[in-house]
């Protein structure tokens, strides 16, 4: 495997390629069989490609009349010899009224403008050029106009657009990056570690007793209501739950908020005023002022469990002391810190990469990035049980994925910046991966998921693995050639 040097990373942009993937030197070659017959229509006026200010471009296609008959013909073909007319043998010269009639007229022109792409779409796009993102295409002209010049036999132009690839501009020579590793992540003394671990699950097993006749203490559980808005223009802020709702006093973030809880009993009510932290997750809101209204519902004190054997195989099934517990947290402590290393290295150099590149990110690529984090992160939800399938429906919706994304923009446009510069350092650096090397971990992979009853599509896995091995040899490169910091 490739160690932790395969997560965290998007898959590198992929310009469109395939058995087509073409060079320009004449601007008409086209990328693929279908579209040979489309190719001369390329070299029409229409044909120039118009960067847009988003960062795509454009084409437009001319669809004459010669085009115009060859689909008709195909579809026409297609159904003399596919279906059943009164009167004909199959093949036979059929109207193409009465194909139509039995076709169905709507099924009939979307089926001709569909064959229409097939002989022009794929010269349509190559004519885009060489570094259009995959899955970025688009056909910008409205179907019904389309449809509307078949029914009448009028040429007609449609007009396809796709993201590129920007050029890739380097601050400074990505060889003399300064990178700078962030070792907290595995830094901690291991027994300090341990105490941790042992801290935290003793916390969840704790037993949550109503306290009576106090304040607040740090280290409750409470009920709240709570309401927050910005003192600048009185907007609501941090997103504070409508209703009652928990709130842990001991792992707190904000700065005097516990310590204005801790004046109130139950029922209890204080309005006061707080400075968002600068390392605030949000960094929209990092420095605000904002004012709270609190109240306190119920206050519960947690009694926690001893430190017993028995707590000891609650921790860890089957483990007979605590002593035996601390052991076997401490041998999985120390064996998982040189992935945690790798893992605090692959992030130093993502920041890295991103930093050194002066480049506008297409705004798919931000957007497929923070679909595939939202992905992850429901499907790892989904696989501790805490989520019904009518609640995964409901978290897929577009707004709530979108306000995700949104939310988490810079995290993602990061991450696609860094894509980008290890893509454009892998072909600088002429970095690939052996055959041997690939076909290996792929036969591994396939194995594996084979063994756990998975039926693996074996392009997909390859493509994968090929895209990881790669980000792992760029990873590799640089941390040879640049100068690594760990702090």
């Amino acid at each position: 495997g490739g160690g932790g040097w395969g997560r965290g990373l998007p898959a590198a942009p992929r310009p469109v390629t395939g058995p087509g993937a073409r060079e320009h030197s004449s601007g008409v070659e086209c990328r693929a069989a279908p579209a040979r017959h489309a190719c001369f229509l390329l070299l029409n006026p229409e044909g120039e490609v118009e960067e847009l200010d988003n960062g795509r471009v454009r084409t437009k296609v001319f669809i004459d009349m010669y085009i115009m008959d060859k689909a008709y013909d195909s579809i026409n073909d297609y159904y003399r010899n596919n279906l059943e007319f009164p009167g004909f043998r199959k093949g036979g010269n059929v109207p193409e009224s009465m194909i139509m009639g039995q076709v169905g007229k709507e099924q009939y022109f979307l089926a001709v403008l569909e064959e229409i792409f097939k002989l022009t779409l794929e010269g349509a796009f190559a004519k885009l050029g060489d570094r259009v993102l995959a899955d970025t295409e688009t056909i910008e002209t409205p179907t019904e106009e389309m449809v509307k010049a078949l029914v009448t036999r009028t040429p007609f132009n449609y007009s396809v657009s796709a993201d590129v690839l920007p050029e890739v501009k380097w601050k400074a020579p990505y060889g003399e990056m300064k990178i700078k590793v962030d070792t907290s992540s595995y830094s901690q003394p291991d027994d300090e570690k341990v105490e941790e671990i042992i801290g935290s699950f003793r916390k969840e097993q704790a037993q949550l007793n109503i306290a009576i006749g106090r304040n607040v203490q740090r280290g409750d559980m409470c009920v709240v209501e709570a309401s927050c808005v910005r003192k600048d223009n009185g907007e609501a802020a941090l997103g504070m739950p409508e209703g009652p709702f928990r709130y842990d006093t001991e792992v707190s973030l904000l700065p005097n908020f516990v310590e204005n809880l801790e004046k109130l009993q139950v029922g209890g009510e204080a309005e006061f005023d707080v400075t968002i932290p600068q390392d605030w997750q949000d960094e929209a809101v990092r420095g605000l002022e904002v004012s709270f209204k609190v109240k306190v519902n119920e206050i519960f004190e947690r009694k926690l469990p001893d430190l017993d054997d028995a707590f000891a195989s609650q921790i860890i099934p089957g483990c007979g002391s605590m002593k035996e517990c601390r052991e076997f947290l401490l041998q999985n402590i120390q064996g998982g810190k040189e992935e945690a290393k790798q893992q605090a290295l692959q992030n130093a150099v993502t920041e890295s990469i991103a930093e050194s590149i002066d480049i506008a990110i297409p705004e798919s690529m931000v957007t497929n990035i923070g679909r595939e984090e939202y992905g992850k992160r429901l499907m790892e939800i989904q696989q501790q049980g805490q989520l019904s399938p009518d609640m995964v429906q409901k978290l897929t919706s577009e707004n709530l994925v979108q306000d995700y994304i949104n939310k988490e923009r810079g995290t993602f446009e990061m991450l696609a910046k860094a894509s980008i510069g290890v893509a454009e350092i892998q072909k600088l650096e002429n970095i690939a991966v052996s055959d041997e090397q690939l076909n290996d971990e792929v036969n591994t992979i396939q194995k594996e998921l084979e063994q756990q009853g998975e039926n693996p599509d074996a392009d997909g896995i390859k493509q994968m693995i090929k895209e990881r091995l790669e980000s792992q040899m760029v990873f590799e490169w640089l941390e040879k050639h640049c100068e690594v910091e760990y702090v």
